[in-house]
């Protein structure tokens, strides 16, 4: 074999081995490529996965929601996350509406706080959390402001909602403490206090404001209210002060009421009206109404509701009152002039001895982002006997 014969088979065997190898690193490819393929997308996930985790994760959520607490003679907000004092002020009416404005959560802890002027809720999409303990009182010696009042003398009374929602969608208002009825009355005027109010009313004449929650379990003696509102949650109003009322809605509409409670303060006492539907409400659901011996479990004018069930703790004074005409205090609706009340069941506890409510709370901040309130109903009966009534809701602040 001549030196030029080597050289080609030499050139021959090598181009057989790189052949081979590049057949054999493409059948390794092959085999081995679903796998990479598996592990790139796993890793690609997970790199989304973590990218969508950080964007709603729990640190988001805390950059979110401030605390609102005494601190001395001042009042001061801060961060949940760090626990860092944001901001500070002697009105505590300042530092709710801070608090509001620069974060989606608001919690007052206990403590009493005295308010120069009422609490306007800044923007839509908030949430404003009142702890049990936490007491709200208004100022007897600041100027407050007030809304005008439908009445026989229109220029006498200036209400004051405490809590106010002027035209602010998706908002929710959870009371667990207590606001403190101010009332202020000469020969000339009058001032005084509604705890929460959602006030929807607008130059169209329909309702300026839709969905969020009110939920109350605290403790006040006036009337919560809803006007001219569309799809508000109410899933619990439950006091035990009897007041007029418990509830008020006019101009509302397609709101899903759960279990609204007016109880006497004393054993064996009478209360009012357990919710006014005072006029032009349409679509209006209720699961439960409860009233100890009411002037009216339910009084509906001008409005259309249907009520799961209605139940009189002790022998009602009346249990409905309806009409097809309204007295409006409020509404910028027009009148429709009917009304439609569907009561489905109605239960006279005619044994009753005496009625309370039982709280189950959240406390905060240990039970954030998600927590439950449960209030029941406890009747207590001739004969040892007890008869309950439930309704809890879940809430989750990191959504």
């Amino acid at each position: 074999m001549n030196s030029e014969e080597s050289i080609n088979l030499t050139c021959s065997i090598v181009t057989l081995f790189l052949v081979f190898t590049g057949i054999l690193i493409y059948v390794f490819f092959m085999m081995s490529l679903p796998k990479i393929l598996f592990v790139f997308d796993c890793k690609f996930y997970l790199i989304a996965f973590f990218v969508i985790l950080s964007s709603d994760s729990p640190a988001n959520w805390k950059d979110q929601t401030h605390m609102v607490s005494k601190d001395g003679q001042e009042c001061v907000v801060r961060a949940l996350k760090n626990d860092a004092v944001l901001f500070r002020h002697k009105d505590p009416q300042r530092c709710v509406e801070w608090g509001m404005s620069n974060g989606v959560n608001t919690i007052v802890l206990e403590g009493e706080y005295i308010f120069d002027d009422r609490i306007d809720v800044p923007r839509p999409g908030v949430t404003l959390i009142v702890d049990k303990g936490a007491i709200f009182k208004l100022n007897p010696d600041t100027k407050h402001s007030t809304i005008s009042f439908k009445a026989r003398n229109p220029d006498y009374w200036g209400m004051i909602p405490f809590i106010y929602n002027k035209g602010h969608s998706n908002v929710n208002v959870l009371i667990f403490g207590e606001l403190v009825k101010y009332r202020w009355e000469t020969e000339e005027r009058g001032r005084q206090t509604l705890p929460v109010m959602y006030d929807g009313r607008n130059v169209n004449g329909d309702c300026g404001l839709s969905g969020g929650t009110m939920l109350v379990t605290g403790t006040a003696t006036d009337s919560f209210w809803l006007i001219d509102s569309s799809e508000v949650k109410v899933p619990i109003v439950a006091l035990d002060t009897g007041p007029g009322a418990s509830l008020v809605l006019e101009g509302c509409e397609d709101c899903d009421l759960g279990m609204i409670v007016n109880l006497a303060p004393e054993s064996g006492g009478k209360t009012g009206e357990t919710i006014d539907l005072n006029s032009r409400s349409i679509d209006i659901t209720i699961e439960r109404l409860i009233g100890e011996r009411s002037y009216e479990i339910i009084d509906c004018n001008e409005s259309h509701v249907i009520v799961d069930e209605a139940v009189s703790v002790g022998p009602p004074q009346k249990l409905f009152g309806r009409g097809p005409v309204s007295g409006p205090r409020f509404t910028d609706r027009k009148s429709f002039g009917t009304r439609s009340l569907h009561v489905k069941k109605t239960t006279v506890l005619n044994e009753a001895l005496q009625a309370k409510l039982i709280h189950d709370l959240p406390s905060f901040p240990e039970s954030l982002p998600r927590f439950t309130v449960r209030t029941t109903v406890e009747v207590g009966l001739k004969g040892g006997q007890n008869r309950r009534y439930s309704r809890s809701v879940e809430f989750d602040l990191s959504n």
